[in-house]
Formats: structure tokens, sequence, C-alpha cells
């Protein structure tokens, strides 16, 4: 049976690179914003994510992808497939690292099935290079403190840069795997009888300083763009959910494997192979112990794992900054080693075999369900404008969230505005917008959009679930009623869409 083993996982992880590149739902709200920043001139993208909310370097990399393949869906998505594509080789060169070829194995099938890695692969967004980034920081970081030297120090600095200048939860992960350097560095020395071994030791601590230094210069890089930051963090932060708090870490963690039932009793499975991996201890081909202490080599990854997690989940409770699962993307591959790790505490080849099996089929199976989901319906709105409106129609969304992903797909010659600043729906305007919010005048606002629709037809794209938007929406719909007739052309699809949307029409 076992003989089958290495074609049969070869071909699990030939399905995971495959379902990487498979997406058939339109661009959400987030991806038609990369989209739509990434797409104007280099110069400008700073000055737009300053109203947006995120560091430049994923932009002005899709930036240049673009140029090269274009805005289509596929082409845009190509970028986080291929980025996804690249984290296998480095997970199993980090699971080998860790642990031998089991591990490796064992690491690659977790990562090539992983729905939350897949699900980021199909996405214009930054998450995959995150994962990236933090496997490249691993790796680098294992190498400079085996031995520091100079060009190994450098690939730590570069990092530590490239994290910090993709998402701004890099700040938090190299927090602190700096502060876990700072204690190995600072760790007491222990004078023995083996001269040898304090060799090593002070080694060890002098590998720990050199790499703390680098990092720091490596954080240097980002004071060029840390008054944007400043800016971002005062006026933007994530007006459209609630503030972080400790019972997000185990439901925003549940988001790993998916959602349904594969994706329960894949979680289930997940977090038992992470505590083994972190606790367990293979005595004999058939028993595991679990020991109270963790495992050695386990220690600095649970370390920074759940160290970061739980300074973002502080920060953001004091910045009233939300704690949302594709932000985890910066530390989700130390999870999957912590998992292989525990996966590979089943010395018999055989269980090893059926619980890789097990989960490798559950998340693919999860995977797939993933890249069929819809994510928008901004498909079937834009379909029914482009075949119904009329030249000079007046298309109107609330909020202005709905707005990047249909207008990206409307071809009729109409006038789009959003509320609540009237703006042009291709990108939204972060800064201070529940005090936006909340200083609208739905009224005010109302007439100055039939004004501008005189003549014309108002079509009216409407959730009014929206965190933040204080029932505006609604508002807004029941004034424009009373002023003309309505007539619902799309009704909005809950069950069936992320991100769902009505559409009325309002003749004149």
């Amino acid at each position: 049976m076992l003989r089958y083993a290495l074609p049969v996982a070869t071909g699990l992880v030939a399905v995971g690179v495959v379902l990487r590149f498979i997406s058939p739902s339109q661009l959400w709200l987030d991806e038609a914003l990369s989209v739509n920043i990434a797409r104007l001139p280099l110069g400008q993208i700073p000055g737009a994510l300053r109203h947006d909310g995120a560091p430049p370097l994923y932009y002005a990399l899709l930036h240049f992808w673009m140029l090269a393949f274009g805005d289509g869906n596929f082409a845009v998505r190509a970028l986080s497939g291929l980025t996804s594509l690249a984290s296998l080789p480095l997970v199993w060169v980090a699971g080998k690292r860790l642990g031998g070829r089991r591990l490796a194995w064992a690491a690659l099938l977790l990562m090539a099935s992983s729905p939350f890695a897949i699900s980021y692969a199909t996405a214009a967004r930054m998450y995959a290079l995150m994962i990236v980034w933090a496997l490249l920081g691993f790796l680098a970081l294992a190498r400079a403190l085996e031995r520091p030297t100079t060009s190994r120090l450098v690939c730590v600095g570069a990092v530590t840069a490239g994290v910090l200048y993709t998402h701004y939860w890099g700040i938090y992960l190299v927090g602190v795997t700096g502060l876990w350097l700072l204690v190995r560095a600072k760790r007491p020395r222990i004078r023995g009888m083996d001269p040898t071994a304090d060799e090593a030791d002070e080694a060890a601590r002098r590998a720990s300083w050199m790499c703390l230094r680098a990092m720091a210069l490596g954080s240097l890089t980002f004071l060029p763009w840390l008054p944007s930051f400043v800016f971002q963090t005062l006026h933007t932060g994530t007006p459209w959910s609630n503030a972080a708090g400790l019972g997000d870490i185990l439901s925003v963690l549940g988001q790993y494997a998916g959602g349904g039932p594969w994706g329960a009793a894949l979680s289930l499975s997940l977090y038992t192979l992470v505590l083994l991996g972190v606790f367990g201890e293979s005595i004999d081909g058939h028993h595991v112990l679990v020991r109270l202490k963790a495992r050695r080599e386990s220690r600095p990854i649970a370390f920074v794992f759940m160290g970061t997690l739980m300074v973002a989940v502080a920060c953001g409770a004091v910045a009233q900054a939300a704690f949302v699962g594709r932000y985890t993307a910066a530390v989700f591959p130390l999870f999957v080693l912590l998992g292989a790790l525990g996966a590979t505490v089943f010395a018999d080849r055989r269980v090893l075999a059926a619980v890789l099996a097990w989960t490798t089929c559950a998340g693919l199976i999860v995977g797939i369900g993933a890249d069929l989901t819809q994510r928008t319906e901004a498909g079937r709105i834009a379909s029914v404008i482009n075949k119904e409106a009329s030249p000079n129609d007046l298309v109107l969304y609330c909020p202005d969230q709905l707005g990047p992903a249909a207008s990206r797909l409307i071809t009729a010659k109409v006038e789009q505005f959003t509320f609540p600043r009237g703006d042009s729906p291709q990108r939204i305007n972060w800064v201070d917008y529940r005090q936006v919010i909340h200083a609208a005048n739905v009224e005010q606002f109302a007439e100055q959009m039939l004004t501008l629709a005189a003549g014309h037809d108002l079509w009216f794209v409407q959730n009014p679930n929206y965190p933040g938007t204080e029932h505006k929406c609604t508002r807004l719909m029941e004034w424009l009623s009373t002023k003309r007739n309505s007539q619902v052309w799309v009704a909005a699809n809950q069950g069936t869409y992320s991100e769902y949307a009505s559409l009325t029409r309002f003749p004149e």
C-alpha cells in the first residue's frame, strides 16, 4: 500500500496547484479596489493608498503585472496564483529543515490542500505574497542563526522590508520575531563542564544579536512610508468592522479550514495536529505521549505564531481595528509547520499516511467549494444595467463599497455616484469614514441625485447591512421611493453571494 504513497501524494499536490488558478466569480470589492489602484500611474499609487489603508508593494507589483498581462479576472488573479505556487517548494524546504523529509511532505500536503491558501491564491490581493514572505523569513532567519554571514543577514533585512511593505500585520510579525531574538540573545550564560557547549551557546547569542540588528536595519527602510502609515492609522483603520477581541482568534482561525461540515471536520483535525505538534511526542509506533511542556523544535514557531495573534488583538483593541482571518496570512505558514510537526508524531507510516490523506482530501474538497463560490452579485447587477439602462441614466451605490466590483463590469453609458460622498465608484475613500457617514444628510443627498437624474432613470444598488452605515441606505431607499415609483430588478441574494446587493430602478 505504501508504495503508492508517493504518486498519490504527488497527484493531490497537483490538484492543489490547479485549484490555485480556478475561480469563476467576478472580482469582489477588495479585488476590484486592488486593480483600480494598481492601474494608476505608478507615482499616484502612494497617494491613492493614503486614502485606502495599505502599504504599496503588492500594488506596485500588480501595476507592472497588468502592464504585461492585462486586467482581466484571470490575469490579475494569476499573480496571486503563481505567488501561492512559489510557497509550495518553500514550505517543503522549511519542513525538511525543521524535521526531515517526512515533515517536508506533511507540510507540502497541508499547504497544497489548504482551503485558506487556495482561496487567497485565487484573489487579487496581497495575502498569497504575505505567505511567501513568511516562509522566506523563516528560512532566511534559520540560515542566518546557523551562520550569520553578511549575505545571509542581508537576506534577513530584505525579507523584513518586504514583509513591512506588503501588509501592516508585518509589523506585528517583525516585532514578535524581534522579541524572540532578544530573549534568545539575552538568556543567561550558564558555565558548565563542557567548553564546547558553552562555545555553542555564545555563538547562538551572538547570531541572535546579529539577526536582530539585520531586522532593525531592514525595518529602517519603512521610514519613507511612515508618514502615510501614521495618517492611515489615524484616519482610515477598518470602519467596516468592530474592534478586535480575544474571541476573534478562535473564530477567525476557523477560516483556515473553510466552512461547511467538511470544514468543521477539517478544523478539528488541524487543531489536533497543531496541539500534537507543540506538545506531542512519539514513544513508539503505537503510542503518542502528550506533555505539558512544549517540544523544543516547536517553541520558536509557536511563540511567534501565538505572539503575533495576541499582539494583533491587543493593538486592534486599542486602535479600534479589526482582527480579520485573511490578515493572519502573515503567520499562516507557521500554523502549517506546527500541523506538519503534529502529523509526524505518528511514527507508523500507515497511520501518518492515513492522517495526511484525510486532511489533504478534506482540504481539497473544501477548496473546490470555495473556488466555485460566487463572491459578489455585481455580475448580475451589471448585466441588467448594461442591457436595460439608457444613455445618461444614473447609477447610485449605497454604500460606496458596492461600487468598485459593479462599476468594473458596467459598459453602458451611464453616470455613476456613491453614497455618502457622491464620489465615482472606482475607489473608496476610507478617511474618517464613520464620521462622514454620520454627518451625511440623506434627504439632501437624495435630492442632489434626483436633480442629476432629471429626465433619466435612476438605478439604485444597495445593501443596508454594511457595518457603520447606520441604516442610511435604507433611509435613502425610502426617500427615493417617495419621489419616484420603484421597480426591483435584482433581489439581494445573501445565501448565494458573499457580497450581495439589490438593484432597484426608479424610472423617470
